[in-house]
């Protein structure tokens, strides 16, 4: 389909695209009183203009009529859906009767009918021709006599609209006067709009129609209206019969902080009727709650929690919202409360709860990690058991594999120590193992991981040492217990260590093979005379020095 750049087609366009625009905004608050009619009244808008849009963009005469008729259903729904808006948000839904629906719906499908049977009868418009005005095509039509009834039928409407908006301007507040002052000016420019295809002069179908235009121009009204004098989102706090059923108590101040407006629920809270309450000053009704709300009266806005003194303390949740009118001037305020007493008593039982779990919780933690210490450390010199050792030196050997660095293992024994407990006590004996203890961990590095292997053997484990830096750590071990006090009188010399050294990956690739070479090289100590470092590759060095001799 060929289109042309048609200057006409520009400002349709743009309505169209507002129109969608405000009714995707009105959809938004859809659960609204009035909302869905106001909705399908922009979508209305929509059609009319995007259509009359398409018709100028057109250049045959065959999709210009098409456009021109399917704007039709656009310009049908406007006037009822704006007389159903009307009536929801003046508060006269007793009157959206089922006939008063289907008598609204009888002249659009007769319009619908003649507009697409046109051309039997031409009621709608006479005769069309294309007619090429300065190289753009412009379809030219006379109107039919359809078009006169069918503006007044909008015009009436529209009036009828505008007749129960006015009357309800009489019985809403200051709030609700300005809403509907908003919704009755733009109704106003959209029926000036209709009563202008009244006249002979300007509705001979050959020019721009700026009837969708100016009624875009009213919607755009509403939309304003929506967000400065929150229509559809303060219709149910100014009608009365709505905050009657809320369970919150609201009372509506004016400027002067009297009493405009009170539901049940407040004036049962507070021991007054509501219509005792009215005109009366807001600080005389709420006398309990002068002293807790004091630094409030001066605020315009305020959400807060009080604590009211009466008989039974009660908390309070109040929330104080300002009401102005469009030059911004404070017109009153709403007072919405409720009462929190029971829920700030649960939530302080709630807290109370809390805590002795959270202590209870600790507790379990501490005990936690006390069974964790009694399962891998020796109560006696609370070094590592042999348990964590073996899985701790399987995780060491694996993360040394991956990242190639060496593992010293030094394993140590005290010699006759039966001799200690013999002479001396066991009672000595068990101090001589928990001195051991603290030397090995005096002298050990914060990786570094030392057990109690069995009885009096312990065994440490030092990743990323050469086999030359532990053998000197152990020598330096051995020397340092060999020189400790004796442990009693009776004692003639002081207890002795053998160790046996062993190294990874050069005497063993696992766990097992690495603590028997280390056990294989403290035997080696054992039997050549105790007190002394056998390192397990020199020990096995040796044995092949011996064997060779022998075989020779």
């Amino acid at each position: 389909m060929q289109l042309q750049p048609h200057p006409f087609s520009i400002p349709f366009l743009l309505a169209a695209i507002v129109s969608a625009g405000f009714a995707v905004t009105i959809w938004r608050l859809r659960h609204a009183p009035g909302a869905i009619s106001l909705f399908v009244h922009m979508l209305g808008l929509a059609i009319w203009s995007g259509a009359n849009a398409a018709m100028w963009l057109s250049t045959s005469l065959r999709a210009q009529l098409f456009w021109l008729d399917f704007s039709a259903l656009g310009i049908l729904l406007v006037p009822a859906t704006f007389l159903l808006f009307s009536l929801q948000i003046s508060h006269n839904e007793r009157l959206l009767t089922r006939r008063l629906i289907f008598f609204l719906t009888i002249e659009p499908l007769i319009g619908l009918s003649l507009i697409w049977t046109n051309g039997l009868h031409h009621l709608v418009y006479g005769p069309a021709k294309l007619w090429v005005s300065k190289g753009l095509a412009e379809l030219h039509r006379s109107p039919g006599p359809f078009i006169p009834v069918d503006a007044v039928y909008s015009y009436l409407l529209m009036a009828a609209g505008i007749w129960f908006l006015v009357r309800s301007l009489k019985k809403g507040g200051h709030l609700m006067q300005a809403q509907l002052k908003m919704v009755i000016l733009g109704a106003s420019l959209s029926l000036c709009a209709d009563l202008v295809t009244l006249l002979p002069s300007l509705s001979s179908g050959n020019g721009l129609d700026a009837v969708p235009i100016v009624y875009t121009l009213a919607g755009g009204i509403y939309v304003y209206a929506i967000y400065r004098t929150k229509l559809l989102d303060l219709i149910p706090v100014a009608h009365s019969a709505l905050i009657n059923s809320m369970t919150d108590g609201v009372v509506v101040l004016d400027e002067q902080d009297r009493i405009v407006e009170m539901n049940p629920a407040a004036g049962k809270f507070l021991g007054i009727t509501p219509g005792q309450a009215a005109g009366r000053g807001a600080k005389q009704i709420l006398s309990a709650w002068r002293e807790t709300t004091r630094p409030f009266w001066n605020q315009s806005e305020v959400r807060t929690e009080i604590v009211v003194t009466q008989d039974i303390p009660r908390t309070i949740d109040l929330n104080v919202t300002p009401l102005t009118d469009r030059k911004k001037r404070t017109t009153g305020r709403v007072l919405v409360f409720r009462d929190i007493t029971r829920r700030k008593q649960d939530e302080a039982i709630l807290k109370d709860t809390n805590k002795k779990l959270n202590e209870q919780l600790n507790e379990i933690r501490t005990l936690r990690d006390q069974l964790r210490d009694q399962a891998t450390r020796d109560p006696l010199t609370n070094l590592y058991n042999r348990r964590y050792l073996e899985e701790m030196l399987l995780q060491e050997l694996a993360r040394a594999s991956r990242e190639n660095y060496p593992i010293g293992v030094i394993m140590m024994d005290i010699d006759r120590f039966k001799r200690v407990n013999d002479t001396c006590g066991h009672k000595a004996g068990d101090e001589v193992l928990q001195a051991l203890a603290a030397l090995i961990i005096s002298h050990i590095r914060r990786f570094d991981a030392a057990c109690r292997f069995g009885g009096e053997e312990f065994v440490i484990v030092m990743p990323r040492l050469p086999g030359e830096t532990a053998r000197e750590r152990a020598e330096f071990l051995r020397k340092e217990f060999a020189n400790m006090p004796l442990p009693c009188a009776d004692m003639k010399t002081s207890p002795t260590l053998s160790i046996g050294l062993a190294s990874y990956p050069l005497d063993g690739n696992d766990s097992e093979q690495l603590l028997n070479a280390a056990d294989q090289a403290l035997y080696a100590a054992k039997s050549s005379g105790r007190n002394r470092v056998v390192v397990y590759s020199e020990l096995v060095e040796r044995r092949g020095s011996s064997e060779d001799n022998n075989s020779r």
